[in-house]
């Protein structure tokens, strides 16, 4: 049963945060990875794309983004390393934290950019040691399943021209589409955190995420308009994941993704939300602007306990049904079976794996059987919907799942962040009353965390004990 109780005020205070940055070794180890598998695989060499809204699979193996451009990052069966680049991204390519040969490929470039000089894509290829009998796996940003596509093996989502040159090089009968060995699940090499350097990393941008919606819950105020509330986020403007949104009312809530927007002021009883990433977390809380149910407009009455309290329930059950080993099938039924009918509008999975990208992939699926293996960052992304009347209900946050060994070695390499993720699981335990298993480990400072009224700080929702 759910109930609403007092919240304690260090909740909504800010944390102090403690910058991390992956160190050097980290990406060292992920290259590792992925040559090991190229040999497991038979191939000769793995070339992987990406572009500036898929950057992740790149930045996971080089620390190289594309900012700009496309890039490829080729890597040999021997360790042998290449990244090709655009007229902008040369120097940035010197973010790589180790030795890498640099090949400036002009077409790369924005449009209008100087191309003379550069050579064709074959002769990269062909430079970096592709040959006609040469094995290659392609990494793009998605994989095919049987039933989605005639030939999933041998089907690609790079731009047809980069292929077209690849296929001059080496024989196309010698090249697969690689992506499931990165983000398939449950054995994707992104799928897992491989160091507790990691797991610092992620609670460190979990903290930054949250702190910023917790500065917008204490800023807001009616009649702010959208963009004057999220000039108080007071972001540090490192990259994100995905854009910010400060929500207000059925237009924009509707539409999802929407930036601010100064036209929109926000009026007592709005549907409101808000969402801001930093990579690696993510944190969204979405629902009324309001301080009681006296500000709830007659469009909505009821609303709070028939859909908000109802979603916060599902996302308290996810929460208490996550553990290594769960199924997706599990978790997807534990949501469904209290926000299943389509009043709640659930039409995406509820919850995904997290990366340096917003969403990598989910088993939370219907029948599904994949379990949720050790060291996995999950978003607890359960979204409820409704078009008439518009309301959405999301409480988002960044969660890790691990088992006994890696939670030791993580509490050993990181004592003192590990004493603010046990502080804030006995939160989730004591105050929310969720029953946590010890498995999963609370990253983010508002982990489970809705207020009924998001213009009352004072009081959260919890389970009755």
């Amino acid at each position: 049963m759910v109930t609403i109780k007092q919240c304690p005020p260090d909740i909504i205070e800010e944390e102090a945060e403690h910058p991390f940055y992956l160190p050097d070794s980290v990406y060292a180890r992920r290259v590792d990875l992925l040559q090991q598998s190229i040999n497991e695989a038979g191939l000769d060499y793995v070339v992987v794309f990406g572009d500036r809204e898929h950057f992740a699979n790149i930045e996971y193996f080089t620390r190289y983004d594309c900012r700009f451009e496309e890039g490829l990052f080729i890597l040999s069966a021997e360790g042998e390393k290449t990244i090709v680049v655009g007229n902008e991204g040369m120097g940035y390519s010197r973010y790589i934290p180790f030795e890498i040969t640099r090949i400036r490929f002009r077409h790369f470039s924005l449009q209008g950019q100087p191309r003379e000089g550069t050579p064709k894509l074959r002769e990269i290829f062909a430079d970096a040691g592709i040959g006609r009998s040469s094995r290659v796996g392609v990494t793009g940003f998605k994989y095919f399943d049987e039933g989605e596509i005639e030939d999933p093996e041998h089907t690609y989502d790079l731009p047809g021209y980069i292929m077209e040159e690849l296929f001059l090089t080496t024989d196309e009968k010698n090249v697969v589409n690689y992506t499931s060995r990165l983000t398939s699940l449950p054995g994707g090499i992104r799928m897992t955190l491989r160091t507790p350097e990691e797991a610092a990393y992620i609670e460190y941008q979990a903290v930054k995420t949250a702190n910023v919606i917790r500065r917008l819950l204490k800023a807001v105020k009616p009649g702010m308009s959208e963009t004057e509330l999220a000039r108080q986020a007071q972001c540090d403007l490192s990259p994100w994941q995905m854009y910010p949104l400060v929500n207000f009312g059925p237009l924009s809530v509707s539409l999802g993704l929407r930036s601010p927007d100064s036209r929109i002021t926000l009026a007592p009883g709005d549907v409101f939300g808000l969402c801001y990433s930093q990579r690696g977390s993510l944190c969204s809380k979405v629902g009324i602007a309001a301080r009681s149910e006296a500000d709830i407009p007659d469009s909505l009455a009821g609303c709070v306990e028939s859909f908000y309290q109802k979603h916060w329930q599902a996302v308290a059950a996810w929460l208490s049904a996550l553990k290594v080993g769960v199924t997706g099938g599990l978790l997807y039924d534990t949501v469904m079976d209290i926000i299943g009918e389509s009043e709640f509008g659930v039409s995406l999975n509820p919850g995904h794996y997290i990366g340096m990208d917003e969403w990598t992939n989910s088993a939370c699926a219907p029948g599904s059987t994949v379990p949720v293996v050790s060291a996995a960052a999950l978003q607890t992304d359960i979204i409820a919907s409704s078009v008439e009347p518009v309301m959405t209900a999301i409480c988002e946050d960044t969660v890790i799942v691990a088992d006994k060994d890696f939670r030791d070695t993580f509490k050993q390499a990181y004592p003192g962040i590990y004493r603010r993720i046990e502080k804030r699981n006995r939160m989730v335990r004591d105050i929310l009353g969720i029953p946590l298993s010890d498995d999963v480990l609370a990253v983010s400072p508002l982990t489970g965390v809705m207020f009924p009224y998001m213009l009352d700080t004072s009081k959260v929702y919890a389970l009755a004990r």
